[in-house]
């Protein structure tokens, strides 16, 4: 990849904001980058503008079907719209920092050369060879949302490992979600889920959104582990009946109408459920108290994977491996009905001490 520092980039020369639009400098073997004033025993360095912007990220995240220009992948337009952006956030700032960082900077919306404790987590020298200390050294691991690509590729490497684990990290600090429960009628009770994307500067998810999905997982049982409803089960062969499960993506079709997932034979997309920067979805399921139970539990989770299992098989055949599902968010509630009236059922502080310490 061009931005690891491996090939040169003529950081004046960009066509586009996307399809891979850099324009390789393969006479001077120049290595631009973000810091001033650097220099190198292997070769010669000058500083680039463009590796401070988001720019140098669109001209691979952003991708346009090159004959109907279809958007096949539009993280940077995502981005280039979000309240990030209005403040000056760049990719960089959270991809090329650590996952602490990154929290930090989708609470406050600041930059993380503002931070007051700055020196003490991001600061240091470029390098081994390096003789003067940078504000900002940047990490080159860009873990995005992605922890299975790398498990795959290496599944025996301790780095490959690491990158998954920030991965879930990752992912696990993107969203929130909140819970309402509330009684429609004599047996009728509704069931609110609502999402938040709180953590990244893209949508929820972003990247090729007709493959990536999100999902409501939720489990609604008695106080006699009757199952009263459920939704986002994954089947037997680790699939997801989309007609009836609250999906975060987008779907494409080709040019005859046909359901794709094919990058190349993408004509439009016909529907998007996926959450910008800063924005919610909100949902509501509605069940049956059909034995008139007095306590009612409520399992949510909100799940992530890279791709369905269909399309693994489909895309790598018979030994393709089982796609795991990252639980991002996970909230159990309990509701007990006295006198009439159902009120969330609050645990006792021996209770959750008990919880923390089995956790």
């Amino acid at each position: 990849h061009s931005i690891s520092g491996a090939v040169p980039l003529e950081d004046t020369l960009t066509s586009e904001h996307g399809n891979g639009s850099h324009i390789i400098d393969t006479e001077t073997h120049i290595k631009y980058g973000p810091l001033k004033n650097s220099v190198s025993p292997y070769h010669e360095t000058q500083y680039s503008e463009l590796h401070t912007k988001a720019n140098l990220c669109a001209s691979c995240h952003n991708i346009i079907h090159p004959v109907n220009g279809t958007p096949v992948e539009r993280t940077y337009d995502e981005w280039r719209v979000s309240p990030y952006a209005q403040n000056e956030i760049v990719c960089q700032d959270c991809h090329m920092n650590s996952v602490e960082v990154a929290i930090q900077i989708a609470k406050t919306l600041k930059r993380p050369e503002t931070f007051a404790n700055k020196r003490v987590r991001l600061g240091g020298k470029a390098s081994t060879l390096g003789t003067q200390d940078r504000a900002i050294v940047h990490s080159h691991e860009f873990v995005g949302g992605n922890a299975i690509i790398s498990s795959i590729m290496a599944p025996k490497s301790l780095r490959k490992r690491k990158h998954a684990d920030i991965a879930k990290k990752r992912l696990q600090n993107a969203a929130e979600l909140t819970v309402h429960f509330e009684q429609r009628g004599d047996e009728l009770f509704k069931l609110g889920v609502d999402v938040y994307n709180v953590g990244a500067g893209h949508n929820l998810p972003t990247s090729l959104t007709q493959v990536r999905h999100i999902w409501i997982e939720a489990t609604v049982t008695d106080d006699q582990g009757n199952i009263l409803f459920e939704t986002g089960k994954l089947d037997n062969h680790h699939d997801l009946d989309e007609d009836k499960t609250v999906i975060f993506k987008s779907w494409a079709v080709d040019e005859k109408g046909k359901e794709t997932h094919d990058p190349w034979a993408i004509n439009h997309i016909v529907r998007d459920t996926t959450i910008p920067p800063k924005g919610h979805s909100k949902h509501e399921f509605i069940f049956a108290n059909k034995n008139n139970a007095k306590q009612i539990s409520v399992d949510v989770k909100l799940n992530y994977r890279s791709a369905t299992q269909h399309f693994t098989d489909a895309l790598l055949g018979p030994n393709a491996p089982t796609i795991p599902t990252i639980t991002m968010e996970h909230t159990i509630k309990a509701y007990v009905q006295q006198k009439g009236v159902w009120s969330e059922l609050v645990k006792s502080y021996s209770t959750l001490e008990e919880e923390v310490e089995n956790n």
